[in-house]
């Protein structure tokens, strides 16, 4: 039996907190990341576990809650010596969470642990790849620059509310731009890239631990 590997939505738009409890996890995580290495490609659960330098069994339970989430599914499946064996695909490109599940107050608790997870992940790679060499610094002053030398930008100022909704819209703009699919053959370069944007307003009611 097969799907059809090629509807693969380009950004999923989480909504509830339930995706947002699968997406909780750092191992639920390195999966999807994993997996998203080739976002086409169908991939077995033992081909993962490889990956990861995980056991397969570890992963069967964290599977099941990703598809259940509708963040993976089932590409294809074949009979191995008698047993039914399914080879997984991504279902999105790319997760964007709802304006809805980020503003309503009864989800601070699991927004936390979700960015949490998110951002111990990216420091866990970031300070990888600086100890690898992998993360190369922008080149002295009269060198020729790298186009694709890292970036660092840290940003903590006050705007007029026009600009902050300018640099908002923009930055959305640009990652609609980017999260769409590339050509396959020439997608070569692994980029890393994580984007928070947020303008902290006075909490209506009482914080929820």
């Amino acid at each position: 039996m097969a799907d059809d590997a090629d509807a693969v939505t380009v950004v999923r738009e989480v909504d509830d907190v339930e995706t947002l409890k699968a997406l909780s996890d750092p191992l639920r995580l390195a999966i999807l990341r994993a997996m998203m290495s080739d976002v086409r490609a169908a991939h077995r659960v033992k081909d993962i576990a490889r990956l990861l330098d995980q056991p397969t069994t570890r992963l069967y339970r964290h599977i099941k809650v990703l598809e259940a989430a509708g963040l993976i599914k089932v590409a294809q499946t074949r009979m191995v010596s008698g047993i039914q064996e399914s080879q997984y695909q991504v279902a999105q490109f790319a997760l964007r969470l709802s304006r809805d599940l980020l503003a309503a107050p009864g989800n601070a608790g699991d927004l936390a642990d979700a960015f949490a997870v998110t951002l111990n992940d990216f420091r866990d790679r970031l300070v990888r790849d600086i100890i690898s060499g992998r993360f190369q610094p922008e080149p002295e002053a009269g060198e020729k620059p790298d186009p694709l030398g890292p970036m660092v930008v840290a940003l903590d100022r006050r705007l007029t509310p026009e600009r902050a909704t300018e640099f908002r819209s923009r930055l959305s703009a640009l990652m609609e731009e980017f999260n769409r699919p590339d050509d396959e053959e020439k997608a070569v370069v692994p980029v890393e890239f994580l984007l928070m944007f947020w303008a902290p307003k006075e909490p209506v009611g009482e914080p929820t631990a």
